[in-house]
C-alpha cells in the first residue's frame, strides 16, 4: 500500500468513526424526544382497553368514570408539553429567566393543574416551572429531587438560583445567610459534577445578578467565556 492509499484509508476510517459517533448521539437525542410520547401512547392504550372492557360488560357508570379520567389525563399531558416547551431555555440554562408572557403562561398552566402528578413532568422540568413562576420553595423541592436521582449540574445550578431568590426575600438575617450558603453549595456541586460545563454554568450565573453577587461574595470563581 503506497502513501496515497494509506492516507485515503485513514481519512475514510476517521469519517466512519465520526459518522458512527454522530449517529449514536442523534439516536440518543431522538430517544429523549420520543420518551414522553411513548409513555403517553402506553397510558392511552391502557385507558382505551379499560373503556372497551367496560363497554363489553355494558357497565355505563364505569365507562363514564374512565372516560372522564382519560379526558383529565389528556388535558394534563397537553399542559405538561406546553410547560416543558416554555421552560426549556431555563431548564437547559440557555437563559437565566423567561419573558413576561412566558412567565404568565407557566403560572396559568400550573394554577390550572388539579395536582402536580397530573402534569406528568420530570422533577427537573417541574422545578424549572416553579422557578419561572416565582415559587422558589417548590422549585428547590423538585430540583433537589432531580439532582438526587442523577448527576445533573443544570438542576443544581437552577437550585442554586432558587436559593438565591429565597435569600433575597428572607425575613431574617439568619435565614438569608442560610439560603446564601445553600446557593453556594449547590453551585459548587454543579461545578464539581462530572458532566458539569463550567462555561455554561458560569454564563447562567452571570445572567442572574442576585446569584452572581452571592457567588462572587463567597469566593466562587466564574469562568470567563
Amino acid at each position: 500500500m503506497n502513501a496515497v492509499e494509506k492516507y485515503t484509508t485513514m481519512v475514510v476510517a476517521i469519517i466512519g468513526a465520526v459518522a458512527g459517533l454522530w449517529g449514536a448521539y442523534t439516536a440518543y437525542d431522538a430517544s429523549k424526544f420520543k420518551q414522553p410520547f411513548d409513555e403517553h401512547g402506553q397510558a392511552a392504550k391502557s385507558f382505551h382497553s379499560q373503556i372497551a372492557s367496560a363497554e363489553a360488560r355494558r357497565d355505563s357508570k364505569e365507562i363514564i368514570r374512565v372516560r372522564l379520567l382519560y379526558e383529565k389525563f389528556e388535558e394534563g399531558w397537553r399542559d405538561a408539553r406546553k410547560i416543558a416547551e416554555l421552560v426549556s431555555p431555563l431548564e437547559s440554562l440557555a437563559s437565566a429567566n423567561l419573558n413576561i408572557g412566558d412567565v404568565a403562561a407557566v403560572k396559568a398552566l400550573l394554577a390550572s393543574a388539579s395536582a402536580e402528578n397530573s402534569l406528568q413532568l420530570s422533577s427537573k422540568t417541574l422545578g424549572a416551572a416553579y422557578f419561572a413562576a416565582g415559587d422558589y420553595e417548590n422549585a428547590v423541592r423538585h430540583l433537589k429531587d432531580a439532582s438526587a436521582r442523577a448527576d445533573d449540574p443544570q438542576a443544581l445550578a437552577l437550585q442554586s438560583a432558587a436559593f438565591g431568590e429565597l435569600a433575597k426575600n428572607a425575613s431574617t438575617e439568619n435565614m438569608k445567610v442560610g439560603y446564601e450558603n445553600s446557593a453556594v453549595a449547590s453551585f459548587r456541586a454543579a461545578l464539581a459534577s462530572p458532566s458539569g460545563k463550567p462555561v455554561e454554568l458560569s454564563g447562567f450565573a452571570k445572567g442572574n445578578a442576585d446569584l452572581k453577587a452571592i457567588l462572587t461574595s463567597k469566593g466562587v470563581e466564574l469562568t470567563r467565556q
